[in-house]
């Protein structure tokens, strides 16, 4: 890539200088062969060949890539300048592939890596997380053994001319035409199997015969970080089948199992190689020994080498002719259960119905629900790739480019499972089951854990994560009506309490024992939290929402105003749950808590313009305008309207407040408190260590940004609501190359974060791995476009979209069946003209409803529509008026 690439590729004969990135080789340009006495091979280049032409029809076109036509693709033409250098984004573009429990990633140069189980105590190919050079620890090249010249079929470590890469749902693909040959590669993981499978499509189109040679290396990690496990791994060839295989016996919970490497396809000989050291010799990806020396790799494996898997497949093209043949990267139990593997996708047909497989269950989830509205920004992203991003990255996947934590979130993983509700509801109850199994016996949860088969994890003083389980329950319940969850059972862990001054201990609790059903955990996760501090509002701890406000409330008495409108909103939801269970002195004690709650939080909370955000152990505020940093934070003015816990009047004022010195339309930011910290006396915590204006010290923190969406909708500003989500949709950040050079992260798929103090305002922080994907979503099609799913036999549709809107469509298919409702929504609403006092000044209520052709009854200025799983597709029209 053009801005990061910091290489000087120069014509052959001059210096390579010492900027050379490994990635990206000294390419010679010229067509001269080498002399077959010199036996020697050298990258090539083809600087002239064709490439499409600058968007080529792609969809919102930036100058580096655009989606298409469907938006399920996100394509990136990579075309060389003069020298052979890659034109490119400014940083790695990558794609998150993953199944439960194998993934990895790619970036538009086909740079990565792998993991089997845990994608950061279990990586199989080394993770880099470098933007500068973006090296590869995984590598294809294809040589012709007659002309003396080899080069990448993916577009990295040896560009040999213009590639296109697609990034899509479940795989990335990779196209490539030159030296005679049109080359497709595409790289998927299986949806049942521990294993990556990069499948190739070659086509001799010379008018000759051709004599090739395709390798296949990856540098062998099989745990955290190379240098701790080179020196323990083993490695062995098998003949029958032909695989390479490696073990770390030093791996602990991962010992019990092996790696191996195969190639599935026509070939005249297979060499290999496990020695890392004989394969690159003294070059780099960009020219190894092995490609140079123009001869077969060496046959080493065992102990004591530099490890990795290195295979080549010798084949004959003739003229017109087509390869297919893949190379695999997985994981067994033991070598037979590695050859039963092999055996399955030996045929290239095999292949091909597996990546059939994959991609059809991609397009059946997320297809499962599709919005047409007049902002493409916002379809784009709930079509797909939110749901997408969510479910491979945050769920199964749990890592990223900028992140790789392996671990399972108490907080992270429920929030992004309340997303799947919508398309995949056995899966949000899974998560609920499996958080509630990682609560403690006295009512506190691991922060976040490592699952089998180490269950790791950390126990902290953090007072918000034991309380997602009873909210993110209690909107499963609503949405599902499958009451039945409440009776499963999860058992408690049992581990050594925190010692005095402890904030946090990475420990392995064990079973304690003791079991409870699901409405037992909830009810001792909120029993936990109704502890209160000097003003009435429950105690901050070492934590609430904000990770970085570590030591507001670490010595037990700092106060958090969000956790009291965070807890008012849980109370108000596990309400109905209790009555449901018919624990009626619980729910008279909870609300009588929610009362308290209220009252503090307009007493000790309020700060005249707007809402304080908390109070540090030693009384001094946060959040107000007397502060002399965080005068303002967004997330408490946002909740006071979510929780409903705010008086109209003030919650208005509020949202204005955010309006006033948190919005930014210029530099399209939600900014989540301002000013940063940087001198303050007071301490809170490790969020003043972050640079200014960046993450959660006054960047666009976009987790709570989505939340201040929310918030505007709920409190009538349907436009605002609107133009909010659109600023906050990666489209509209990577409008044209200009943009791209300020956002400079994909434009595909959510940031955790957007910088907002000079000179880096609007540039993008962390992508893929953020829980901004889930509530993104979720806003969007809760709070803008009204759509709701109650007790699994209704949807209930209260739009709150801007007046100028002339409607929307939504196609949604339920979970369990084929049928589907198509809604058609008609804005009958005549702007500027005077509300009714049940509606906004910027918006009507719905009017009238009819499925298919017969008039519903409205339910308080909402369609209420009754689902039926007949199989069949119904139509829906709702007029707003």
């Amino acid at each position: 890539a053009a801005a990061r690439s910091g290489a000087t590729l120069a014509l052959a004969g001059q210096v390579e200088t010492a900027l050379r990135q490994p990635w990206q080789p000294l390419i010679p340009v010229d067509l001269t062969a080498p002399s077959v006495a010199a036996q020697r091979a050298v990258p090539h280049c083809e600087i002239e060949t064709a490439a499409p032409g600058p968007g080529n029809g792609l969809r919102h076109w930036n100058g580096h890539g655009g989606f298409d036509a469907e938006g399920s693709e996100y394509v990136m033409p990579l075309t060389p300048d003069g020298t052979g250098r890659l034109q490119g984004p400014p940083l790695p573009w990558i794609n998150v592939v993953a199944n439960p429990h194998t993934g990895f990633l790619a970036s538009e140069t086909g740079a990565g890596y792998t993991w089997t189980r845990n994608s950061r105590q279990h990586r199989l190919t080394p993770w880099f997380n470098d933007p500068v050079l973006d090296p590869h620890g995984e590598a294809f090249y294809l040589r012709d053994e007659d002309a003396g010249q080899y080069w990448s079929p993916l577009p990295g470590p040896v560009p040999g001319g213009a590639y296109v890469t697609r990034h899509g749902f479940g795989y990335s693909h990779f196209q490539h035409d030159s030296h005679g040959l049109t080359q497709h590669a595409w790289q998927f993981v299986p949806q049942d199997d521990a294993l990556k499978i990069t499948r190739f499509k070659i086509t001799n189109h010379s008018g000759r015969t051709r004599r090739l040679s395709l390798f296949a290396y990856q540098q062998i990690v099989l745990g955290v970080l190379p240098e701790e496990t080179r020196e323990h791994i083993v490695s062995a060839w098998q003949d029958h089948p032909a695989m390479l295989i490696a073990r770390n016996p030093a791996g602990q919970e991962f010992a019990d199992r092996l790696t191996f490497a195969a190639y599935s396809g026509p070939r005249t000989a297979l060499h290999h190689s496990a020695d890392r050291a004989a394969f690159i010799g003294g070059g780099t990806l960009a020219q190894p020994a092995a490609l140079t020396r123009q001869s077969h790799l060496d046959g080493r494996s065992g102990a004591g080498l530099s490890p990795c898997f290195a295979l080549q497949a010798e084949v004959v093209l003739q003229a017109g002719e087509t390869l297919e043949c893949a190379f695999l990267l997985g994981e067994a139990t033991t070598p037979n259960n590695a050859a039963f593997t092999l055996a399955r996708y030996a045929a290239p047909v095999a292949i091909q119905a597996a990546q059939n497989h994959a991609a059809s269950f991609w397009r059946r989830t997320l297809s499962a629900l599709r919005i047409a509205t007049p902002e493409p920004a916002l379809d784009l992203m709930i079509n797909g790739w939110l749901a997408y991003q969510n479910l491979s990255c945050r769920i199964w996947g749990r890592s990223a480019f900028y992140q790789s934590g392996g671990a399972y979130g108490y907080r992270d993983q429920l929030q992004d499972s309340a997303a799947l509700v919508y398309l995949r509801p056995d899966l949000t109850r899974a998560q609920i089951i499996l958080h509630a199994g990682h609560q403690l016996l006295e009512g506190d949860v691991l922060h976040w854990w490592h699952q089998a088969p180490m269950e790791m994890g950390l126990r902290t003083r953090f007072a918000d994560d034991l309380l997602w389980l009873p909210y993110i329950t209690a909107f499963y319940l609503q949405a599902t009506g499958d009451w039945g969850l409440l009776q499963e059972r999860a058992p408690y862990l049992s581990a050594r309490p925190l010692e005095p001054g402890e904030d946090e201990a990475y420990l392995k609790p064990e079973l304690s024992g003791q079991s409870e059903d699901i409405y037992g955990h909830c009810c001792r996760a909120i029993d936990r939290s109704l502890t209160l501090g000097a003003h009435g509002l429950p105690l901050f701890g070492t934590g609430d929402w904000n990770d970085g406000m570590s030591r507001v409330g670490r010595e037990g008495k700092g106060e958090s105003v969000w956790m009291g409108f965070f807890l008012y909103s849980v109370l108000g939801d596990f309400l109905p749950v209790c009555a449901r269970q018919g624990d009626d002195q619980r729910a008279q004690r909870y609300q009588a808590h929610r009362e308290k709650l209220q009252a503090a939080l307009n007493e000790a909370g309020w700060d005249g313009d707007w809402y304080r955000r908390a109070y540090y152990d030693d009384g001094a505020v946060m959040g107000s305008k007397d502060s002399d940093e965080c005068q303002i934070d967004a997330l408490a003015q946002a909740w006071s309207v979510i929780s409903g816990a705010a008086p109209k009047e003030r919650a208005a004022a509020a949202m204005r407040a955010v309006e006033q010195h948190l919005i930014s339309d210029a530099d399209q930011i939600i900014r989540l408190l301002t000013p940063p910290f940087a001198d303050t006396p007071h301490d809170p915590g490790y969020i003043k260590g972050y640079v200014k204006g960046v993450r959660e010290n006054g960047g666009q923190y976009t987790h709570a940004a989505c939340w201040v969406a929310r918030a505007m909708a709920e409190l009538g500003r349907h436009g605002r609501a609107a133009e909010l989500l659109k600023m906050l949709s990666p489209v509209s950040h990577a409008t044209n190359p200009e943009a791209v050079a300020v956002y400079q992260v994909e434009p595909y798929v959510i940031a955790a974060d957007i910088y907002g103090v000079a000179p880096h305002v609007g540039r993008g922080g962390w992508t893929w791995y953020t829980g901004s994907a889930s509530w993104y979503y979720r806003v969007v099609l809760e709070s803008l476009l009204g759509f709701e799913l109650r007790g699994g036999t209704h949807i209930r549709l209260q739009p709150r979209i801007p007046a100028a809107w002339p409607g929307f469509s939504l196609d949604y298919r339920l979970p369990d069946s084929q049928t589907v409702y198509h809604i058609q929504v008609i804005n009958a609403w005549e702007r500027g003209r005077p509300a009714r006092p049940d509606q906004t000044a910027e918006g009507g209520l719905v009017s009238s409803v009819a499925l298919d052709g017969t008039a519903l009854a409205l339910d308080g200025g909402a369609a209420l529509i009754p689902l039926s799983r007949d199989g069949a597709a119904h139509r829906v029209e709702v007029r707003l008026g």
